[in-house]
């Protein structure tokens, strides 16, 4: 269950980042607009506090995500004190889905998200970092393949 914050603005860099209100808040500052096919994520340490944001640029292929976590967990993983990774996947809604598909996924996961979801936990696991959550933006809004997979809240 996410604990409530009282905040009313995002959390600035240092702030503990508390739950998935204040992880997408942190997103939104970071995301393109209009949408573009992108992964945000940041990097957490032992008090849940970040402090910079990285964004991938032109991440269509919906396995782009099993690179940043590689990528951003082996970075973790150097550094002493960082523990935990959020990620973000941009998925405009033209970007992933073939013309005729567009009007029958009204979300932004497609198949395979969830293996991805567990993949990621993986990689991320191998080098002792812990996957807090994967959100998927797309225009309809924001899902976590954790939840479709039925997995608690990780805050």
């Amino acid at each position: 269950m996410p604990h409530s914050t009282a905040r009313s603005h995002p959390p600035h860099a240092g702030d503990p980042i508390r739950s998935s209100v204040d992880a997408i808040a942190i997103v939104s500052l970071a995301i393109h607009r209009p949408l573009e096919p992108e992964t945000i994520a940041f990097l957490l340490d032992d008090h849940r506090c970040s402090n910079t944001i990285i964004v991938v640029s032109g991440t269509k292929d919906p396995d782009s995500v099993l690179t940043v976590v590689e990528c951003m967990a082996m970075a973790a993983s150097r550094v002493p004190g960082l523990s935990a990774v959020v990620l973000a996947t941009v998925r405009p809604r033209c970007a992933q889905f073939p013309a005729g598909d567009v009007a029958t996924n009204t979300t932004a996961t497609v198949p395979g998200d969830l293996d991805r979801w567990m993949e990621a936990n993986e990689i991320a696991d191998a080098h002792g970092i812990e996957l807090i959550e994967w959100f998927i933006v797309g225009p309809s809004g924001v899902n976590c393949p954790r939840e479709l997979f039925g997995e608690p809240e990780r805050w």
